[in-house]
């Protein structure tokens, strides 16, 4: 399947718009979609070489699909691995949503109460489990 040729409208409510000529992209739901999909984010992620064992480095990035877990040492770490797959996601047209993205912090010591993280214009909401995947992830484990 591709869009050669392909014409679309756009319906809201009552109201139907003229058609519209699709000179790129890929059909929903066309596999070929997440195919590319996971290429560009696997080429942002391996920009910064930030796939590593998580025990030697401050900062990593575990992807799958669209599932993306930033794990970090330090609130600074976050932050910059935060802008660096900001600013390489938004290079490539792919964006953060913020109402999806959570955080949980992970502890030996005593946690810090924070009840939203602010990174830029973003404010993460602090939740005491986080399912990535089939894992649950908490302070716990």
């Amino acid at each position: 399947m591709t869009i050669q040729n392909t014409k679309a409208t756009v319906k809201t409510e009552n109201l139907t718009s003229n058609q519209l000529s699709v000179s790129s992209g890929v059909r929903q739901g066309d596999p070929l979609s997440a195919t590319i999909f996971n290429l560009i984010l696997d080429s942002v992620i391996k920009k910064h070489n930030l796939m590593r064992e998580v025990s030697l480095k401050l900062k990593q990035i575990v992807a799958y699909a669209d599932d993306v877990a930033l794990l970090v040492r330090s609130l600074k770490s976050l932050k910059e691995i935060f802008h660096k797959l900001k600013n390489e996601a938004t290079l490539v047209g792919l964006s953060i949503n913020e109402n999806k993205t959570k955080y949980v912090q992970m502890k030996r010591t005593e946690i810090k109460d924070i009840t939203h993280l602010k990174i830029v214009n973003f404010a993460f909401e602090n939740v005491e489990n986080f399912n990535y995947l089939v894992s649950i992830l908490n302070a716990d484990n």
